[in-house]
């Protein structure tokens, strides 16, 4: 996390800007949230909007239109491409029912899982693609993610703001509890594969598990 500051700390500020949405609004649209989830660098812009070297409205506004581009980028390709994923041979794994709980759940809460995912990395760079591979309506999902975005995505810039001269320090303390989000995720997920597998096991006769 501490590279990336200084790799903005070195560029000009109307390259952090650009950099800063790409790479906001393909956290969700191109799956970069998977690898860096973009905390820091919506704090970054936002120390630079306290140093005076870019206004903070426009900061704060190029930041939202980015994060919305994104997610609605990837609702899209969840439309597009979600029947052929599902069909695949890790639809399959993931099982019929279980895609079809998905749905139920993201069609009962509707948009307002998208307010919620915001606010989780990881998460949040999933979700659309599932919610239009279910079929949720623009028009239910676009208002909660646009909430959600003002919020989480508003107050990282407003942090780095706040942060001023202690910017580095809040950034690594935030660095530090994203990082063990996913370390928390990733445990989570290597559970549930090696419950499946144990209760394969189970079903099995006991030649064939033999």
């Amino acid at each position: 996390m501490s590279g990336v500051v200084i790799v903005l700390e070195n560029l000009p500020p109307l390259a952090v800007l650009v950099v800063a949405v790409l790479l906001v609004a393909g956290e969700t649209g191109v799956i970069v949230g998977l690898m860096f989830p973009v905390e820091i660098t919506l704090m970054f812009v936002g120390f630079l909007a306290y140093l005076g070297d870019v206004p903070f409205a426009l900061v704060f506004m190029l930041m939202i239109a980015a994060a919305m581009a994104g997610d609605a980028l990837a609702l899209r390709s969840g439309r597009r491409y979600g029947p052929r994923v599902r069909a695949s041979r890790f639809g399959q794994w993931v099982g019929e029912y279980r895609w079809a709980r998905a749905d139920r759940i993201l069609h009962r809460l509707g948009g307002r899982s998208a307010f919620v995912a915001r606010w989780v990395p990881f998460v949040r760079t999933l979700l659309p693609r599932l919610a239009g591979s279910a079929g949720v309506p623009y028009r239910a999902y676009a208002p909660w993610n646009f909430l959600g975005v003002v919020t989480a995505v508003g107050s990282s810039v407003a942090v780095g703001y706040l942060a001023g001269a202690s910017y580095r320090q809040v950034a690594e303390v935030l660095g530090r509890v994203t990082g063990m989000v996913l370390v928390l995720l990733v445990a989570l997920v290597l559970l549930a594969l090696v419950v499946r597998w144990w209760n394969n096991r189970l079903r099995l006769p006991p030649e064939a598990g033999s």
